[in-house]
């Protein structure tokens, strides 16, 4: 029996923007090519709205003078122990260290 722990349910909820963006897009482009262009419409609008209002996944974290070397690692590690932070918060906690 498998237990359910927020770990496992993490991928999911990460891939589900760009999941649902590329299936609208495919969606859209099939209902125009099926001459459907009411439908289409009405996906690349649902498209739109899910692009611009999902959550971002670079950030937009100030950057003060040059950046340290970073390794991709820490990043990735800061990122699963954190998860939801940007890379460029992950970024920045982990060159303060």
């Amino acid at each position: 029996m498998h237990s359910h722990t927020p770990r496992a349910a993490h991928p999911v909820r990460r891939w589900m923007p760009a999941v649902l963006t590329l299936g609208s897009l495919a969606a859209a482009v099939i209902a125009w090519a099926s001459s459907w262009p009411t439908i289409a419409v009405v996906l690349l609008l649902a498209t739109s709205c899910v692009s611009a209002f999902s959550r971002p996944v670079i950030g937009d974290t100030p950057v003060a003078g040059p950046a340290p070397s970073v390794d991709p690692g820490d990043v990735r590690r800061y990122r699963e122990e954190h998860p939801g932070v940007t890379i460029s918060d992950a970024v920045a906690a982990t060159t303060r260290r």
